[in-house]
């Protein structure tokens, strides 16, 4: 794994072993395309949310689950493929994550006439904090791997919790097969563009997979059976659930600078389901303005708006010489970049949120303002 990207400053690319060197033309382009593809992922997934809050009949409801689960996951795949650096962790139901994985995996081994079975030792979490994309491309890509190699018999998805402490679990996710194995050398595969004798892949799913690991505080185990073969496992570290943040019931004022309108309509739809009262402009020079007015507790500032990015209206606002300049601020960013997240802090942020916006953390950061003005 020495040889994986790690972490981007916008003009190099550090590797695991230290090494940096420059970005190329093509990567930088890539980083550009990354924020256009997430950008309107992310509204889907918003809106999904908000229509699934709806009264919807059962083929409706149906219909809505299945848009946000293809949007999820094609963003976290443009998320992780095209240079995301950071989780976009939540609050994540293991039986619920399970029951919108297996179901694909279990289709595809049907199709080809293959056997399948989820095992779910004792002791796994039920209450998560984790990045659902990133475990979802976890699984799909062990499972495509061990289909992709298996011709009869069938393939297993064990999930076992290996060790636990006050605030975390190890958990181990096992792809099983019954193909011909991996070789001398299963760890091999782990490389980027190492490819396995079956023709159609591009080599870069178990690398992914061993990245994401990684990223999890964990690693990936790969294993020829003893019985005929292969095992291939992902172990990460997920934060046991905390107790939420309860709303204590105190409106605030919330100004919302944000430039799309799709997103613009899922802000609003969140605060008004939480109680708040709201404004919204649409570029940096509008927020300042209305920040200035001192009316707000609260500014959800988006990074990228014309005339004035979020970054340098946030440096606007914390200048000024009145009580104004101490409004809390809130930074949202669909580049959820290391470096991004670290200068919007040093811009003067007080927290920063990822888009897709998630409801239970817009309720965590709202909530720190609802405990201060309750």
């Amino acid at each position: 794994m020495t040889s994986e990207p790690r972490l981007r400053d916008g003009s190099t690319l550090r590797r695991h072993d230290g090494a940096v060197r420059p970005l190329s033309a093509s990567e930088r382009k890539i980083e550009e395309a990354a924020h256009e593809i997430r950008t309107p992922l992310g509204g889907l997934l918003a809106l999904a949310d908000l229509l699934l809050a709806e009264d919807l009949t059962d083929a409706a409801r149906g219909h809505a689950e299945a848009m946000k689960d293809a949007a999820r996951h094609l963003f976290g795949v443009a998320t992780t493929l095209l240079g995301g650096a950071e989780t976009g962790a939540a609050s994540l139901g293991m039986s619920r994550f399970l029951d919108r994985t297996v179901p694909p995996i279990a289709a595809r081994a049907a199709v080809q006439s293959l056997s399948f079975q989820l095992l779910r030792g004792p002791g796994v979490p039920e209450r998560v904090t984790a990045d659902e994309s990133w475990l979802r491309q976890i699984i799909d890509n062990l499972a495509d791997n061990a289909l992709r190699a298996t011709r009869s018999g069938g393939i297993e998805l064990a999930v076992d919790c290996i060790g636990e402490d006050a605030n975390s679990a190890l958990v181990r996710f096992a792809i099983r097969d019954t193909g011909p194995g991996l070789g001398d050398d299963p760890k091999a595969l782990f490389a980027r563009y190492a490819q396995g004798d079956e023709p159609g892949a591009a080599g870069i799913g178990l690398s992914l997979v061993a990245r994401l690991a990684h990223r999890m505080s964990g690693r990936l185990e790969a294993a020829n059976r003893p019985e005929g073969g292969a095992e291939v496992a992902a172990v990460v570290r997920l934060a046991t659930q905390s107790e939420p943040v309860r709303h204590a019931g105190a409106q605030l004022k919330i100004l919302i600078a944000e430039d799309n309108i799709v997103n613009q309509r899922v802000v609003a739809t969140i605060l008004n389901q939480f109680g708040h009262d709201y404004d919204i402009v649409g570029d940096g020079e509008a927020a300042v303005a209305a920040a200035s007015t001192g009316a707000y507790d609260l500014v959800l500032m988006d990074a990228a708006m014309p005339h004035l990015d979020g970054l340098r209206a946030t440096r606007r606002i914390r200048s000024m010489d009145t009580p104004a300049a101490d409004v809390r601020i809130v930074g949202v960013t669909a580049r959820a970049f290391a470096h991004e997240i670290a200068d919007f802090i040093a811009a003067g942020a007080d927290a920063v949120v990822t888009k897709p916006i998630s409801i239970a953390e817009l309720w965590r950061v709202i909530g720190a303002d609802v405990r201060k003005a309750g």
